[in-house]
């Protein structure tokens, strides 16, 4: 069924320009130095994920299954077509385009990938339990399917289970507090150190000791996992982490989870990779640590990770071809502008280079043309208003609301972005109300319109800007270019359409089309109410 509606579903494939990201994401995991973190950087809505779910999959980490009534697994959603994703050395998949050397493809095949996702998991105090869950149910995952290929050190990767439960139960005494007792086959290295400490993990000084533990069982996983039976590991096989939606946790889970990878699972072996948005990180950060400045918290994020990846902006050609193919699925027309310019040119310019923000509206304005059954409307730049007075539906409600109510006032919002000194009478609007109303649009489009600064002094702007932390004030003047650029472009392409000064807004845009004949007929006949 062609879906003509999209989901802001992460994607595998690289319609927008974005996900490839994930193959550079996937050869840098396999070239850094463990242990190394990296954080892969961008704000709501850009496609971090997207791009940390293609890395993780060319790497060939598996959907996540879980289990559901009678006993079956399901995956999870996005996953239909992963194996097409996952590199092969042997049977040459994605090599054209991964164009890895052969030493790579040796250290992601002796390697385990694991996903985690700590907003799932928020109800826990020590976010490393359900962290090591995760580790130990995608290892078992890895395991079954290396059994079934006979590919497999079946012996070491029960021990390795085993470790996992020992470092499992120890994380749970660093919360609450529980003597814990050494299981079988933990290195000497290891028992030395615990013998030479207090019986249980409840302070900082024991996360050493916890640290060695956790090595102990990263290398038994990755050794169980190799084809050739050993009992030293290389020292470029790993365990690599993807951590995703971070900034979608209550503030303390935040900081506790970047301060528990910081502190015990540092291993020579282990590569992590978040998803963050560094905004909302440091302003959890800020509000959880009272007292620090943003400047100490910028550092710790730069001590955490070793190297930040940023995820870049959308092609404007790859979101005009994606709009461009779901206008064409509800019917709008492919006529264009003066300037060339067709529907979906228009759109891109107008919106934010966002790819969440892009499928919301453009999901919107399809329902909205449907509903209005805009495709049998064949008045001149039908769908061009169609768009202008959408967009006006959605970012500047107050604007539309009130034009909803009163479609006469159109003409004076006309005055108001061209800027026009000409008078407009409005039925039934005193001078006042239309004083008032003018000032009213003036202040919706007051940072287009006009230098929203110029009655404040400079002593005062300074003051403003200085009552927020640097990064604050960077998003919000961030926040009022895009909102700027945006309604510049509605501005001009307002004066582009509606030429006359004095048009209304018509009930085409605000009321649905009446029946046709042929509906009309097809309608149930009201049932006579009885005498």
């Amino acid at each position: 069924m062609n879906q003509k509606y999209l989901n802001d579903q992460w994607t595998l494939e690289d319609d927008l320009g974005i996900a490839g990201t994930g193959d550079l994401l996937a050869r840098m995991a396999l070239e850094v130095q463990p242990p190394f973190s990296v954080r892969v950087t961008g704000k709501w809505g850009s496609g971090k994920t997207s791009v940390l779910r293609r890395a993780f999959a060319t790497l060939g980490g598996q959907p996540i299954q879980q289990a559901v009534p009678l006993g079956q697994n399901v995956k999870e959603t996005g996953s239909a077509e992963w194996e097409k994703w996952i590199y092969d050395s042997e049977k040459g998949r994605r090599q054209e385009v991964l164009q890895w050397p052969a030493d790579l493809y040796a250290i992601a095949e002796q390697s385990l990938c694991v996903w985690y996702s700590p907003w799932q998991h928020q109800g826990t105090d020590n976010p490393l339990i359900p962290l090591l869950l995760e580790i130990q149910a995608q290892f078992s995952t890895r395991i079954r399917m290396k059994k079934k290929l006979l590919d497999i050190n079946r012996r070491g990767g029960l021990a390795a289970l085993a470790l996992i439960e020992q470092v499992i139960d120890v994380a749970a005494s660093l919360t609450f507090q529980k003597n814990v007792k050494l299981a079988q086959g933990t290195t000497d290295r290891v028992r030395k150190a615990w013998k030479e400490a207090e019986p249980n993990l409840t302070g900082l000084s024991d996360g050493q000791r916890f640290h060695l533990l956790f090595e102990d069982a990263v290398k038994n996983i990755l050794l169980s996992l190799s084809k050739k039976k050993k009992i030293e590991l290389l020292e470029d096989e790993r365990l690599i982490v993807f951590i995703d939606d971070l900034d979608r946790c209550e503030e303390s889970v935040v900081v506790n989870l970047l301060e528990y990878i910081k502190l015990y699972l540092g291993s020579p072996h282990c590569v992590f990779v978040l998803g963050i948005d560094d905004n909302a990180v440091l302003g959890a950060m800020k509000r959880t640590w009272d007292g620090r400045s943003d400047e100490d918290n910028r550092e710790y994020l730069e001590k955490m990770f070793q190297a930040t990846l940023a995820v870049p902006l959308p092609r404007p050609d790859r979101i005009q071809a994606g709009i461009r193919a779901q206008l064409k699925a509800h019917k709008f027309p492919d006529d264009k502008d003066e300037q060339g310019h067709d529907c979906a040119a228009i759109i891109e310019k107008l919106l934010e280079p966002n790819p969440r923000k892009i499928k919301n509206f453009c999901n919107s304005l399809c329902a909205s043309w449907n509903q209005f059954r805009g495709y049998e409307n064949e008045s001149e730049n039908y769908a061009r208003k169609f768009i202008l007075f959408h967009y006006l539906r959605l970012f500047h409600r107050p604007v539309w609301r009130l034009l909803e109510r009163q479609p006469r006032t159109l003409p004076l919002l006309h005055r108001v972005l061209t800027n026009s000194p000409d008078p407009v009478a409005i039925e039934n609007f005193d001078e006042e109300s239309q004083r008032l109303l003018k000032e009213l649009f003036e202040r919706a489009f007051s940072h287009v319109l006009m230098d929203n600064t110029a009655n404040k002094s400079d002593e005062d702007l300074i003051k403003y800007h200085r009552s927020m932390d640097l990064d604050q004030a960077m998003q919000l003047f961030q926040e009022r270019l895009d909102s700027k650029r945006s309604d510049e472009f509605f501005i001009k392409l307002f004066k582009s359409l509606l030429v006359d000064e004095n048009e209304e807004l018509g009930e085409d845009f605000l009321c649905l089309p009446g029946l046709k004949p042929d509906e009309a007929k097809a309608e149930p006949e009201q049932a006579s109410s009885p005498d």
